[in-house]
């Protein structure tokens, strides 16, 4: 009876905690947003979705030209405004030369959910930049969101307290206050791991083919996810490859009609000009060299040991591969019965898709800039804190967390 009634206590106790952590996490992304739309950051990268956004509409170089820089003028304070067009040869020659602002359109309309967003808040008669902050401080605050449905089942209600300083650590803060489609992509690779964790196979594949509309080089996730269930889910198969091809052919065709640059002339814009680029209609047949590409991964590659968010990331990696290796050793199973309960943990899988993405995207494009990786960054956090929730379950030999579900 003694017993029971502890147990009873127990759950209680763990439905309370499940409570306070779902309303937790809604609260922060609530205060989130306030604070992100009271503090946003004004980045040049704001004035090329905006004319991205009305070039769906009107294709009239000029005036786009004359439209987005007159809404930035009324929009933005004149340290701003001064700021981002003449703060160097490359803003200000943008300011003053339309067609090499128009030039740079297709950097950014091959993000074209993002776009679309944009346009539509314009549509109801809000600012265009205003409608650039809100959707990036909106998609940030609903990925976080999404990565706590996601993961709720696999973290301790109590560790839920620790995400913000994650949430600071890896910058995503950041991420919100700028415009830019990484918070969107954010966003959606929070649903995509929902999906994947509960294993929502339709919704799955489904995301994955569109979030090529999110950021075009989310190919890669595609492949990593698709090449991991073609390998250790025989009953996927037939979709995986669907998805994968249909992914594909996404990607072609979004670079196609918006007729984006290339892997060569956006390196030679990033690495080679560093980002001086103005008007990059005239390096299209430039070829980079093995020495330019050595050269670009030279300068970045200390950022994998300086970096405070990278650091983080690895660290979180780190930890929990030597805690789930352990666990692994200390099950007495045979190395190959290890090895396929290792790859069938989602989590797992989760954080080892995360780390060859960033490896990938940074072999393909030495840049180390943390608002490529928030996500995977995120995923790293919260699958430590799922290895540790599964220790401290294991300890108090308890999991009633993992039962309760917040009302």
């Amino acid at each position: 009876m003694f017993t029971s009634f502890k147990n009873h206590n127990f759950i209680s106790l763990n439905s309370l905690l499940s409570k306070t952590a779902h309303w937790f996490i809604v609260a922060l992304s609530i205060l989130l947003f306030i604070y992100v739309i009271n503090s946003p950051r004004e980045k040049w990268d704001m004035l090329g979705y905006a004319a991205s956004a009305i070039d769906l509409n009107i294709s009239d170089v000029n005036f786009i030209h004359n439209y987005v820089y007159e809404e930035f003028e009324a929009y933005a304070n004149e340290a701003d405004f001064k700021e981002l067009t003449g703060e160097d040869d490359y803003r200000s020659t943008m300011y003053k030369d339309a067609e090499a602002f128009y030039q740079q359109i297709p950097y950014y309309q091959i993000r074209i959910f993002f776009i679309l967003l944009i346009l539509s808040l314009t549509k109801m008669g809000i600012n265009i930049f205003l409608a650039c902050h809100l959707v990036s401080a909106t998609t940030t605050c609903f990925g976080l969101l999404a990565f706590y449905y996601a993961f709720k089942k696999a973290i301790h209600p109590i560790f839920w307290l620790t995400v913000p300083i994650f949430f600071i650590s890896f910058n995503v803060l950041i991420v919100a206050q700028t415009v830019t489609a990484d918070s969107l992509a954010f966003f959606w690779l929070g649903i995509i791991s929902w999906a994947f964790m509960h294993e929502k196979w339709k919704t799955f594949f489904f995301l994955l083919v569109l979030s090529i509309l999110v950021r075009t080089d989310m190919i890669l996730l595609v492949a990593l996810f698709t090449g991991y269930l073609l390998l250790f889910r025989t009953d996927l198969r037939l979709f995986s490859s669907i998805c994968a091809f249909f992914s594909v052919g996404t990607y072609f065709f979004i670079n196609n009609y918006f007729e984006n640059y290339g892997w060569h002339t956006l390196f030679y814009f990033a690495f080679v000009s560093d980002m001086q680029t103005t008007h990059p209609v005239e390096f299209l047949s430039y070829k980079i060299s093995i020495e330019e590409y050595l050269s670009a991964v030279k300068k970045t590659l200390k950022l994998f040991i300086s970096d405070r968010a990278v650091l983080l990331f690895e660290i979180c990696v780190l930890i929990q591969l030597i805690i789930l290796f352990l666990s692994q050793i200390k099950s007495n199973l045979s190395i190959r019965n290890n090895f396929f309960t290792l790859f069938n943990n989602p989590v797992f899988i989760l954080t080892i898709i995360s780390v060859c993405y960033v490896l990938i995207h940074y072999a393909l494009f030495p840049l180390l800039q943390f608002r490529f990786f928030v996500g995977q960054y995120m995923i790293s956090a919260l699958g430590l804190l799922s290895v540790i929730s599964k220790l401290v379950e294991q300890y108090t030999n308890t999991s009633s967390y993992n039962l309760k579900e917040p009302s």
